[in-house]
């Protein structure tokens, strides 16, 4: 199961918290259209229409604002990486629709979203050891986000695990739960080692558990548009791992002093609506994989990046057999 353990500064799960503030939403918002002086503006069935869609115009906004600063604080697209207005359009919908996905289902009902190999229904039981993925997820997310890729990966014959962290906790801390995560794994499955999946800062927790413990259990890192570098967004990030996301902190300039030292694929994409300049994600011992037209909060379980997640797993699983 994932660990869904709570920040001992912070005693309510992520998952509970979210699902709070879609009540919380749900509350006022049928307060105003209901009993709230917005009464006398709006018929029941208007006021019924705007309840439903309150909770997809917050997180369009949500959306366009984290866009905007991206391309304010973003890195120069050049012609070649340049969207069509269809283009365009088809990668905002996509960026917005995983945004909705996650905050409204993901996260809020995150117990609900467990993998086959943790459900223990998978049937592949002698896979090699290469062959254990564990995922781990960014900033105020949860396991749940990688739902999709993680279907997609069981039915390719990995077995796959997944781990939800506290919210704010340091990244250090987090890196500790990754490690006890890992050696549960170890223990389930049989393996000696396992690969290592990270969203966004889930690469920097990944990092910080190669640092802290070596690579003994570590196969292979890769990573999905990881501030690796930092990134501008983190300045309205909340809690000590947000402040350890910001460009030029101490913490980040101390990690990366250490080189990341097993088989390392960088994966991010220039129109990233997070990771501000997108380039942060960029690293010289990486195997770096550029993408176009693909949003920050659609890589955990979006298709696009899911078939190059799968194509390097792999090549990889391939030249393994090889060697």
């Amino acid at each position: 199961m994932n660990s869904n353990s709570a920040n001992p500064a912070c005693p309510i799960p992520l998952w509970a918290f979210f699902l709070f503030f879609l009540l919380i939403e749900f509350t006022a918002w049928v307060a105003l259209t209901r009993f709230g002086v917005a009464r006398q503006w709006w018929s029941d069935k208007t006021g019924g229409l705007l309840l439903l869609s309150l909770p997809f115009v917050i997180r369009l906004l949500v959306t366009t604002g984290s866009y905007a600063m991206s391309r304010l604080r973003g890195m120069s697209i050049k012609a070649h990486q340049s969207l069509s207005v269809a283009q365009w359009l088809r990668f905002f919908c996509t960026e917005y629709f995983h945004l909705c996905s996650v905050s409204l289902l993901y996260i809020p009902f995150d117990p609900l979203f467990r993998t086959a190999s943790e459900r223990a229904t998978h049937n592949a039981t002698k896979l090699k050891p290469g062959e254990v993925i564990v995922l781990q997820h960014g900033y105020t997310n949860g396991g749940a986000v990688w739902h999709s890729t993680a279907k997609a990966l069981e039915r390719s014959g990995y077995r796959v695990f997944a781990i939800s962290q506290p919210w704010f906790q340091s990244i250090d801390g987090m890196a500790e739960r990754l490690h006890d995560r890992i050696e549960r794994v170890v223990a389930l499955t049989g393996a000696t080692q396992v690969t290592l999946v990270a969203h966004s800062m889930g690469g920097l927790i990944s990092r910080a558990y190669l640092r802290r413990y070596g690579n003994t259990r570590v196969t292979r890192l890769i990573t999905l548009g990881t501030p690796h570098h930092g990134t501008h967004h983190a300045a309205l990030a909340l809690g000590t791992n947000g402040a350890q996301m910001r460009p030029g902190n101490a913490w980040l300039t101390e990690l990366n002093k250490t080189p990341v030292t097993v088989p390392f694929t960088s994966i991010y994409s220039v129109h990233d609506t997070i990771i501000s300049p997108q380039d942060s994600s960029a690293m010289t011992e990486a195997t770096n994989l550029e993408l176009h037209g693909i949003g920050h909060v659609a890589m955990p379980s979006g298709r696009a990046t899911r078939a190059h997640l799968l194509q390097i797993l792999q090549r990889s699983s391939v030249a393994q057999r090889i060697d």
